[in-house]
């Protein structure tokens, strides 16, 4: 009986490729674990926000109308750094906000300061605490999960602005209503980015900029003293641009 030759050269071609794999294997595995304890991370601070149906009257008719708080003593125990919650009630978006010491440590820690690529949705360091600014950077990453901030990129198409033309932000103060005024692709460098300004009109002039940036028309346009929020996340398009998403205060 003849011994058929083996085929080393097969056999250390296959291992390889199973030494791939399996790698590959285990490193998505450890990133979809991570991404969902960032998610379980965020689901704990459920229990401090309080979204309810209340029945309002207007005239002789009652409609249905949400409640919506925030128990900003609780969250303080837990982090400090906490300055507000934002919300965009359709994209499923609900996170709080928190300001850091440099614009570094929450791109990789979450709101319980533990380590998570997930990071959170955090304030320019340079902006102040309360909102005051006359532009207000807010930074979330682009998960591929789907959560953080990745959901703004949706606001490239107009009918999900039609949909979602608004977002909230509650502060130890109260609440504040944003209407979405333009929303765009921007490359880094631009002006789009700026969040001080010496003179009112240098800031009437930015709003006038980022308007004409769009990529489609919202029907808002801001008048020279109204505050600006503006919602940063990364994009598709390549590691120079980010989306961003400008929301007025409403009046």
């Amino acid at each position: 009986m003849v011994r058929k030759k083996t085929d080393w050269k097969f056999i250390l071609m296959f291992l390889v490729a199973l030494a791939v794999f399996l790698f590959a294997a285990v490193k998505l595995g450890l990133i979809l674990l991570e991404y969902y304890q960032g998610e379980q991370t965020y689901l704990k601070l459920n229990k401090f926000v309080v979204s309810s149906k209340e029945e309002v009257t207007g005239g002789n008719q009652k409609e249905s109308k949400e409640g919506f708080s925030v128990d900003f003593d609780e969250l303080r125990k837990i982090n400090p750094d906490v300055v507000g919650w934002i919300r965009i009630e359709k994209l499923g978006i609900s996170y709080p906000v928190v300001q850091g010491k440099d614009n570094e440590y929450y791109l990789s820690h979450t709101f319980f300061k533990e380590k998570n690529k997930c990071g959170s949705i955090f304030m320019e360091v340079e902006n102040e605490a309360d909102f005051s600014d006359s532009n207000t950077f807010l930074y979330g990453h682009n998960m591929k999960d789907k959560s953080m901030f990745a959901k703004l990129n949706q606001y490239q198409e107009e009918e999900i602005l039609k949909e979602n033309p608004e977002f909230y932000i509650y502060t130890p103060k109260g609440v504040n209503k944003y209407k979405i005024y333009s929303c765009y692709v921007a490359e880094l460098g631009l002006d789009s980015f700026t969040h001080k300004f010496k003179k009112n009109k240098e800031y009437a002039q930015w709003q006038k900029n980022v308007k004409g940036r769009s990529l489609y028309d919202t029907g808002v346009v801001p008048k020279p003293k109204q505050k600006t929020v503006t919602l940063m996340t990364c994009t598709p398009a390549g590691e120079k641009y980010r989306f961003l998403v400008h929301g007025v205060l409403a009046e």
